[in-house]
């Protein structure tokens, strides 16, 4: 299969599991070689063909004897290496690049000058019309999302002098209202621990680590230079916000046993990941009968079993290193029975 463009061309070979390219290079030859980027990958194949955006945007230029400081490819991922601190947001941001960029090509909108707000809104149904290897599409929310991040670009476009302004400054795209992740219950967390009995060991690590953390699946890697059992405490060096939000917490004694397990193993962590984690642990739900539930559904069951337990919202915060009370009230879920103490806290006199 071959993915067409102007000039620059996507193609898989044979016996090859990475995507290849054909270009002609500055000196007018024509090229052909691998990517490094695997066509089994979807975002590795959002990457490629970036790439090849990239390059014939380059070649539009070289046929239209324009020279131009504005091309998009020439200063955008320099910008988000700037911008962004943490290694993760960068690779996120770099991924969302990915489909703007083949977006914008599709669209030959090859500088900053040619983004308007109309045609910035038809992003919208362009991505979410997108289709991943699973076979399902981006939400309206993400395509908002990467357009926010689009407007960041478009303001950098304008301190650079590639745009006169940033017409999306301003988007005033309502979100679609999200859906929340449930609570796990007793009975789901014995049946996830009995069918994880036949999974990898690294799925059996990473969930109980989250199980008595609440922390998110990225950061049940931990470095075993951080458990300490002297103090008995754990430390999350790379959470979500990067190195300077980390944080240390004291280490659950349910926990201590496998962690010395571990220690005893020589391993340099607690576990290793798969490629693409997350993926895996979708996949693990709906094996198992339970499509409602995502990996983030423990997170939400820590908090919750804090809030029960009578922990104070400033120690529960710092436990799960919540930074905003805000965010910290939207994994709450209020039942029936967490109130049923109070139902008679009120007295009015009695009718006579």
């Amino acid at each position: 299969m071959i993915i067409r463009g102007y000039m620059a061309s996507l193609y898989r070979k044979k016996d090859s599991p990475y995507w290849w390219i054909q270009f002609t290079n500055a000196e007018g030859q024509r090229r052909n070689k691998s990517t490094g980027l695997r066509t089994d990958d979807p975002t590795e194949t959002v990457k490629a063909r970036a790439l090849r955006a990239q390059l014939e945007a380059k070649e539009l230029e070289r046929g239209a004897g324009e020279v131009s400081g504005g091309g998009w490819d020439q200063w955008v991922p320099q910008y988000l290496e700037r911008h962004c601190q943490s290694p993760l947001t960068l690779r996120r941001y770099r991924g969302v690049w990915a489909w703007l960029s083949v977006w914008l090509q599709e669209n030959h909108y090859h500088s900053p000058r040619a983004i308007t707000y109309r045609n910035a809104i038809e992003y919208i149904d362009w991505r979410t019309k997108q289709k991943k290897r699973s076979g399902k599409k981006a939400k309206r929310n993400t395509a908002i999302m990467e357009l926010k991040i689009l407007s960041m670009i478009m303001g950098e476009a304008v301190r650079l002098g590639h745009a006169d302004a940033n017409p999306l400054v301003s988007l005033k795209i309502r979100r679609d209202k999200p859906a929340k992740k449930p609570e796990m219950t007793d009975e789901e967390i014995r049946e996830i621990h009995a069918a994880l009995k036949a999974e990898p060991e690294w799925m059996q690590v990473c969930f109980d680590i989250a199980l008595h953390t609440g922390c998110r699946l990225r950061e049940t890697r931990i470095p075993l230079e951080c458990i300490d059992f002297n103090e008995n405490k754990i430390t999350f060096p790379s959470p979500k916000g990067g190195e300077d939000r980390a944080f240390s917490i004291p280490m659950p004694t349910a926990l201590r046993p496998l962690l010395l397990e571990i220690c005893n193993s020589k391993q340099r962590a607690t576990l290793e990941f798969p490629f693409q984690p997350s993926r895996r642990w979708q996949q693990f739900f709906i094996k198992i009968g339970k499509p409602h539930l995502c990996f983030h559904c423990l997170r939400v069951t820590y908090v919750n079993r804090l809030r029960r337990a009578g922990v104070p919202r400033e120690a529960a915060m710092r436990l799960v290193n919540h930074a905003s009370e805000l965010v910290h009230q939207i994994y709450q879920r209020e039942k029936v029975d967490d109130v049923a103490q109070w139902r008679d806290a009120v007295e009015f006199p009695l009718a006579t």
